[in-house]
């Protein structure tokens, strides 16, 4: 396993089992870093107290030491049996129970949340674990990482033979999105490496090896009365809109033009970049806007198994609105969201048939509101990017419980991106040919009715 990576020293400090004398060590300015560790199994509530004190008196003489040499953070671990918790003096952290390090690699492309600083630092304290997560565009920096993962953006033959010629023996390189593979051709390995190249993916996907879903519902052991005494249709006096973000052109169908079409026959406001209506870059005045309308258009980038994203979550838990969907198929829908939580468009005969009956909903104020009945019998919760991405925290740590199952099992030695368990979940959005309309039928896609469960998507290269 690859050492930890990072600026600090080391400075080890063993307590005996009696605490009757410190032993203090410094190490030399090249070990990279710096720890504390408390070797007792058995604490009593005076003794306790007892190394508390000491470790913040500990704290204190090493940041006087060392108050002239800003090279030297001092992070502090200390063991304890089966209790795992954080201590914070000052700006330092204590965590208890440190065990093993990761060092993980993000290649090729940065992310581009602003908020990311590399290289990460993370605990995981489930196991135990002390986490690096760096960045890099040069293929010899991943040798000796635990893993590396490869987020987006377009590689040439030269860049796969450098990365395969710098892995390092057992590396596990982990493919990572939250974007479906109908839109996303990137790092998809020569075929010549198809099999030899991920381990892991980290997607969206049920069937991944690490699963990063963007929301899920949740029943409750026991029904609820409608305790917020809420109607629903009262406080909501606009009709519907729809928030863009990228993909006007579309990529797969034209989902612009649907809307569009939608829009002539009942109103819908459109927010962002493919509409002409404006809403405040402001999150609290935004939201205040969008919680007003009684249907939110949610549809999907690509029509691809599972891909239930963000749009479905905020529209039932930040917006508190009835989506109108369509992506995923309507029984996967029926699986992941709350029971009569949506209207899904592939429900109707007809663009005309779908838009008469939201208007019926829209206008009947006991029937909008059997759309919220839901809450009483459940809960809806939304992933974040800490979750869903592994240069955060929990995403991290996800990787780690990945690392940790496989000391008892063997990793998995290869993920096709060309299987059926990526391109094989997309396909062609729409059952009523009406949908299958707005489908882009150029050089770039074809699609089969001939492999797996006859919606498959293969991309030609």
């Amino acid at each position: 396993m690859a050492g930890y990576i990072g600026p600090r020293p080391k400075l080890l400090i063993r307590v005996p089992v009696d605490l009757s004398e410190i032993i203090y060590q410094h190490k030399s300015s090249s070990m990279k870093t710096t720890l504390l560790f408390i070797d007792k199994l058995h604490f009593n509530k005076k003794r306790s107290i007892l190394v508390i004190l000491l470790c913040t008196t500990a704290l204190t003489v090493w940041k006087y030491d060392l108050i002239n040499d800003t090279t030297h953070p001092v992070v502090l671990f200390v063991r304890r049996q089966a209790n795992n918790f954080q201590y914070y003096a000052g700006k330092s952290s204590i965590y208890f129970n440190v065990k093993v390090k990761y060092d993980f690699v993000a290649f090729k492309k940065k992310p581009g949340w602003h908020f990311v600083v590399f290289p990460c630092h993370y605990i995981c304290r489930q196991y135990s674990a002390d986490v690096t997560v760096r960045f890099t565009t040069n293929a010899s920096d991943i040798i000796g990482a635990d893993a590396v993962f490869f987020t987006t953006g377009p590689m040439e033959l030269e860049e796969w033979e450098a990365l395969h010629r710098y892995r390092s023996p057992g590396q596990v390189w982990i493919f990572t999105t939250q974007e479906p593979a109908a839109i996303i051709p990137d790092f998809l390995p020569p075929k010549v490496y198809r099999y030899n190249t991920y381990n892991w993916s980290f997607t969206f996907h049920s069937t991944s090896d690490i699963h990063g879903a963007y929301g899920w519902y949740t029943p409750h052991d026991k029904p609820r009365s409608n305790t917020r005494g809420m109607n629903w249709y009262q406080i909501k006096p606009k009709f519907a809109c729809w928030i863009s973000s990228r993909h006007c052109e579309g990529l797969v169908w034209d989902r612009t033009k649907f809307v569009k079409d939608l829009n002539k026959f009942i109103p819908i406001d459109m927010y962002g970049v493919c509409g002409n209506a404006t809403i405040s870059r402001n999150r609290d005045i935004a939201k205040g806007v969008l919680k007003k309308y009684k249907f939110h258009v949610s549809l999907e980038n690509s029509c691809c198994s599972e891909y239930l994203s963000e749009k479905v979550w905020n529209a039932l838990q930040t917006w508190e609105s009835v989506p109108i969907v369509l992506g995923g198929t309507k029984e996967e829908y029926d699986k992941y969201m709350p029971p009569h939580s949506y209207i899904h468009a592939d429900d109707y005969k007809s663009m005309e048939e779908l838009a008469n009956y939201i208007l019926v909903v829209g206008r009947n104020e006991s029937l909008y509101n059997s759309y919220f009945d839901w809450r009483n019998i459940g809960t809806v919760q939304q992933q974040s990017f800490n979750d869903r991405f592994p240069v955060f925290q929990q995403g991290a740590c996800k990787v780690v419980d990945k690392f940790e199952q496989h000391k008892r099992s063997p990793i998995r030695k290869s993920f096709d991106r060309y299987g059926p368990h990526w391109f094989g979940i997309c396909y062609r959005c729409g059952e009523h040919s009406w949908i299958q309309d707005y489908n882009f039928w150029g050089e770039r896609l074809l699609y089969s009715k001939t492999w797996e469960d006859n919606r498959t998507l293969y991309w030609m290269l």
